[in-house]
């Protein structure tokens, strides 16, 4: 009898057994992990970017500094994730804009100083994917000096079938007018069609936070329009600009909010642009909510939905300590339109501070001050094609880093057709540990280590991630003190 009774309980261990090591696989099958080797980087700081993948293999950019100006190469690795050929870019007297992977080839353009005229000849330049040449390079539009400052008078898009080739460039007339300049090319580089307009704002007002081309041609962006007071600087209005053929229309988004975190989202099913943004009354601090606001295109006018906060928001989510609002800390970090209307947002609280200490050197009291760089919370929210929420998500990540410029904080994301997937380096405890936060479209919340560091120490960067196709997710990350390429592979 207890014979019977010990062999059932074996059996049934083994189907316990079984069942984990079913699950594990099953698990591992869904996620599949592939790295490359770690390589150590020559030279100070090199930064990298996640270009795309083809037939080709998997391209990779990497920088010396982010104004690209020198040592830019772009590295090809296999499928089997080795690095197979590299290309220095030639940047003499010019300098790196923007690189894109089409179905022609690598269109490389950069821009290239005319001492003589006082301008920048912005040229492209076609690659096959094995780095050669392919034909001469092309001057697609010549821009004053200015265009190249900080304020990013320079806009450069292409569409999501990457067929159409966007450029848009602002030009200042006098101290209160404008010229808009705007260029569609094909990917042959012959121009389909150019459009000027005069607008009454001066070039240091006048600022352009995103911009959005859509494979019917139609034009999208957007405009904050400033002046500065006393104190800091004031919005008078916040714009939304349509450019279809030869016509433009501008829509104010809303007169009586103070929008923050503005996004231009590509809706790919009608092919047309959403503006998304997170709102405030004018005159308090703190978010009260997300606004929506598209164009009717049978009727021309702007439809604006506003989606506010549920009341529950205020006891788990950061709140501003002045009126109890959910904090301004929050920025957008991705929006996906869904395909029945409604949107997804993922948002980011995050702080930068300033420290300043006085040291002794020497006797001597020295000044000195260091940034501070806090990534604090993810607030993942679901909305209806009425804006309406579903569902949200709060997960805590309490990143602190000094004087990195956040380079290993925030998260990298993933969208799948059935989950979306977060991922960023547990630093609460210096663990050198990657978590994985996986959310299902109903709301469900799963949570695991994807990477541990028994082994080694690894830390994703998240800001050079590139999610490449529908099942595959690349990150460039620091592997003992190595550069690596992580890829996830979905099945």
């Amino acid at each position: 009898m207890r014979l019977n009774i010990s062999l059932q309980k074996y059996i049934q261990n083994i189907r316990i057994l079984a069942l984990v090591l079913l699950l594990f696989f099953l698990r591992a099958e869904g996620q599949v992990l592939q790295w490359s080797n770690p390589v150590k980087l020559k030279g100070a700081a090199v930064y990298s970017r996640v270009l795309g993948e083809n037939q080709s293999g998997i391209f990779v950019l990497r920088y010396r500094n982010q104004f690209y100006g020198k040592n830019v190469t772009i590295d090809r690795y296999n499928h089997r994730m080795v690095v197979e050929q590299s290309l220095m870019v030639d940047l003499k007297n010019a300098r790196l804009i923007q690189i894109y992977m089409t179905p022609n080839g690598l269109l490389v353009i950069k821009a290239k100083y005319a001492e003589v005229r006082g301008e920048h000849d912005i040229m492209a330049q076609w690659y096959s994917y094995d780095f050669k040449r392919i034909g001469e390079s092309s001057v697609l539009l010549s821009v004053p000096s200015n265009e190249m400052g900080d304020q990013g008078d320079l806009r450069i898009r292409v569409s999501d079938d990457l067929q159409t080739l966007s450029l848009l460039s602002i030009v200042e007339r006098d101290a209160s007018n404008i010229l808009l300049n705007h260029s569609l090319f094909d990917m042959n580089l012959r121009k389909l069609s150019s459009t000027r307009v005069e607008l009454p704002y001066s070039l240091a007002s006048f600022v352009i936070p995103d911009f959005l081309v859509c494979n019917n041609q139609e034009v999208f962006f957007l405009a904050a329009v400033s002046e500065k007071g006393r104190r800091k600087e004031k919005v008078e209005a916040q714009l939304l600009f349509h450019l279809k053929d030869s016509t433009m229309n501008n829509y104010t988004l809303n007169d009586s909010l103070s929008l923050k975190s503005k996004r231009l989202v590509y809706d790919r099913v009608n092919d047309d642009a959403i503006v998304t943004a997170f709102y405030s009354s004018n005159d308090s601090y703190g978010l009260k909510g997300v606004l929506f606001f598209n164009v009717d295109k049978t009727t021309g006018n702007g439809i604006w939905k506003l989606g506010e906060f549920p009341p529950e928001f205020k006891n788990v989510v950061k709140k501003d300590q002045i009126d109890g609002l959910i904090s301004e800390g929050y920025s957008i970090l991705k929006v996906v339109s869904r395909s029945d209307g409604g949107m997804l947002i993922i948002a980011e609280q995050k702080e930068i501070a300033t420290q300043q200490d006085i040291v002794m050197v020497n006797g001597i009291p020295v000044s000195t001050s260091k940034n501070i760089y806090n990534f604090n919370e993810l607030l993942v929210l679901n909305y209806d094609q009425d804006a309406f929420l579903d569902w949200h998500k709060l997960i805590t990540k309490n990143q602190t880093t000094i004087n990195d410029g956040g380079y290993y904080s925030s998260a990298a994301v993933y969208v799948g057709d059935k989950f979306i997937q977060l991922l960023y380096n547990d630093q609460l405890r210096s663990s050198g540990e990657v978590m994985q936060y996986t959310i299902y479209n109903n709301g469900q919340l799963e949570s695991t280590k994807l990477l541990k560091s028994q082994l080694d120490y690894v830390a994703i960067i998240p800001d050079e991630a590139k999610q490449v196709s529908s099942n595959k997710l690349i990150i460039p990350t620091s592997k003992n003190r190595r550069f690596a390429l992580l890829k996830l592979i979905y099945n």
